[in-house]
C-alpha cells in the first residue's frame, strides 16, 4: 500500500530547506507563503463579500478561504489516486515539486475574477488580476502566464483543458499544463459539502431567494467518497424540504425548482465535468462512475422514509450530451414514472401520517 499525502498545501510546505527541488535563484515555498498570506487577507474575503453583493444572480455559496482550503483538499484526494510522490521514486506517479507550486498558486487564484469581472468572466479574469497582483514581480513573466492559464481552465465548455499544452518547459522544469488544469477542475468541481452551506443564515431566513436551492444543496451532501474509480455522494434531506419549489434564475428568468430536480442536475453535471477532466487523467484517477444516495428523512424525528439510488455511468456508445439523467437511470424511474421533484412531493404528502409544516 502506497503512502498517502495527507494535504498536498502541507507537504509542500514541509520541503522547505530541501535543495535543488526548485528552479534555482528563487525561494518558492516563501514566494508562495507571501502570496497566499496576501490571498487570505486581502483577495479572498474580498470575493466572499462580492459573491454577497450580487447573490440575488443566484451565485453558489461560499467562494472565500474556506472553499480554497476544500479544493486544496479535494486535489490532494486526487493526486492520492494516482499515487503521488514529489520523490522520483518506483511505484510513484512523479510530480515536482515545482509543479505542485504551480497548482496551488493556480487554485488560490481560480476565483479571483470575480473581484473584477462578472460571473460568466471570472475565470477569464484571473490572470489578469495576478498581473496587478504580483507587483512586486515575485513570479516571472511566463509562471503567470502559465498559473493564470491553468486556473483559467476551470471554467468553459470550449475545452480549456485541451487547449494547453501536455508539457512545457518552465524555469528549466518540465510542467504538465493539461494535468494540472484537470485535477484544478475536477478539484473544483467536487469542492462541496454541508459544510460549504450558509447555514445559520438558512436557519434564519436570510438567504437571498434565488440563492437558497444552491445553500440546500450543500447542507444536504453529507459525504462525498473517491475510490477505484468511483466517486460516491450522500445526500440527507428532511421531508419539508421537499415539498416546495424554491425560485432560481435561468435563461429565460426565475423558474421555480425543486430541491431533488437540482440534485439530479447537479448530480449529472458532476458527471459530465469527471469525463471532460478523465480525458487528461492518468487511467487510475479517472472517475467513470457517479453513484448517488439520497436518504429522504421525516422532519419530525429523522426517520428515513425512502432512499432514491441511482448510478451515472458511460457504457455502450460514448456518452451524449444531449441526455439526461432519466436516460442514463433507469432507477430513476417507477411504473415509467419520473421520480421527480413532483413525485417525491405526491409521496411525502400521501404518508399515513404526514403532517404539513406550518411556518
Amino acid at each position: 500500500m502506497t503512502e498517502k499525502i495527507k494535504n498536498i498545501e502541507s507537504a509542500f510546505i514541509a520541503l522547505r530547506g530541501v535543495s535543488d527541488i526548485f528552479p534555482p535563484g528563487k525561494n518558492y515555498i516563501n514566494i508562495y507563503e507571501d502570496l497566499k498570506t496576501k490571498f487570505d487577507t486581502q483577495v479572498h474575503p474580498e470575493i466572499k463579500t462580492k459573491i454577497l453583493e450580487i447573490e440575488k444572480e443566484g451565485y453558489y455559496n461560499d467562494h472565500g478561504v474556506d472553499h480554497i482550503k476544500m479544493v486544496i483538499d479535494r486535489a490532494t484526494w486526487l493526486l492520492n489516486e494516482l499515487d503521488v510522490s514529489m520523490e522520483n521514486k518506483e511505484g510513484y506517479l512523479f510530480i515536482s515539486p515545482y509543479e505542485i507550486f504551480i497548482l496551488l498558486m493556480a487554485i488560490q487564484l481560480h476565483d479571483t475574477g470575480h473581484l473584477i469581472g462578472s460571473r460568466k468572466e471570472h475565470a477569464d479574469k484571473g490572470k489578469e488580476l495576478l498581473a496587478k497582483f504580483d507587483s512586486g514581480k515575485l513570479l516571472s513573466t511566463a509562471e503567470r502566464k502559465h498559473i493564470g492559464d491553468i486556473a483559467k481552465a476551470h471554467g468553459g465548455k470550449d475545452d480549456p483543458i485541451g487547449k494547453l499544452q501536455g508539457e512545457e518547459s518552465l524555469s528549466h522544469q518540465n510542467i504538465r499544463p493539461r494535468l494540472l488544469a484537470a485535477i484544478l477542475r475536477l478539484a473544483d468541481e467536487l469542492a462541496e459539502d454541508k459544510t460549504r452551506a450558509s447555514n445559520f443564515l438558512l436557519d434564519i431566513g436570510q438567504i437571498a431567494e434565488t440563492s437558497e436551492i444552491f445553500h440546500r444543496y450543500s447542507a444536504s451532501l453529507e459525504s462525498i467518497i473517491i475510490s477505484g474509480g468511483e466517486l460516491k455522494l450522500d445526500f440527507y434531506i428532511q421531508d419539508e424540504h421537499l415539498i416546495k419549489t424554491l425560485p432560481i434564475n435561468s435563461k429565460v428568468g426565475v423558474i421555480q425548482k425543486y430541491l431533488i430536480d437540482e440534485i439530479y442536475d447537479r448530480t449529472f453535471k458532476t458527471f459530465t465535468e469527471s469525463l471532460y477532466c478523465s480525458r487528461f487523467l492518468p487511467e487510475k484517477a479517472r472517475i467513470n462512475t457517479i453513484k448517488v444516495n439520497i436518504h429522504i428523512l421525516k422532519s419530525s424525528n429523522d426517520e428515513e422514509i425512502r432512499k432514491i439510488s441511482y448510478e451515472l455511468k458511460e457504457t455502450g456508445y460514448p456518452f451524449v450530451s444531449d441526455k439526461d439523467i432519466y436516460d442514463l437511470c433507469d432507477s430513476l424511474k417507477e411504473n415509467s414514472v419520473k421520480i421527480d421533484g413532483e413525485f417525491i412531493k405526491n409521496y411525502i404528502e400521501q404518508q399515513a401520517d404526514y403532517e404539513p409544516v406550518r411556518s
